[in-house]
């Protein structure tokens, strides 16, 4: 079948048209994900600043989420292993040690999160993903009294949480 010279730049502006939409919608997938997370402006941040995230999919987006959760629980562990080789107090050295396991437990259920996204299994994912997001907690619960938990470790531990809840929305839009 030809074209006829009338239909041509109808198919070019539909062609258009749907490309703007394309990359819009890419555009907005970030900003979507992003509004329903507790940080809004932390997750724009986290997302947007990797390079991985141009033209990315949500699948791409749990990924980069994941893989971010991962490195920054890593970080964590080995902060904790340093403040505990530093600290001379013997109460304060087996509150570390108890975070220092909460991190072993996070790595271990985030560790899960890559195959069942691949499997497309969104309820494992969330149920690991939820677990994970208990360990920060647990940790900061290990200086309920005093003295008190040193800042950045309060900070990072704030941090994997709002990670976490980056995968945990992202999961729920995956479901669908």
């Amino acid at each position: 079948m030809a074209l006829s010279h009338s239909s041509a730049p109808f198919l070019i502006v539909s062609l258009l048209l749907i490309s703007v939409t394309l990359i819009s919608v890419k555009a907005n997938l970030i900003d979507d994900i992003c509004s329903k997370t507790q940080k809004n402006d932390v997750c724009l941040s986290v997302l947007r600043e990797d390079p991985r995230s141009k033209d990315s999919n949500l699948e791409d987006l749990m990924t980069i989420a994941i893989d971010l959760s991962q490195k920054h629980t890593q970080y964590m562990r080995n902060l904790v292993a340093m403040l505990f080789n530093k600290e001379a107090n013997s109460t304060i050295k087996t509150r570390y040690s108890l975070c220092w396991e909460n991190y072993n437990d996070a790595i271990s259920n985030l560790g899960y999160l890559p195959e069942l996204l691949k499997s497309k299994d969104y309820e494992g994912l969330n149920m690991h993903a939820s677990a994970a997001l208990s360990y920060p907690s647990k940790c900061d619960d290990n200086f309920s009294e005093l003295p008190v938990e040193p800042v950045q470790l309060k900070v990072a531990n704030e941090n994997l949480r709002e990670l976490i809840d980056i995968i945990l929305v992202i999961n729920k839009l995956l479901k669908g």
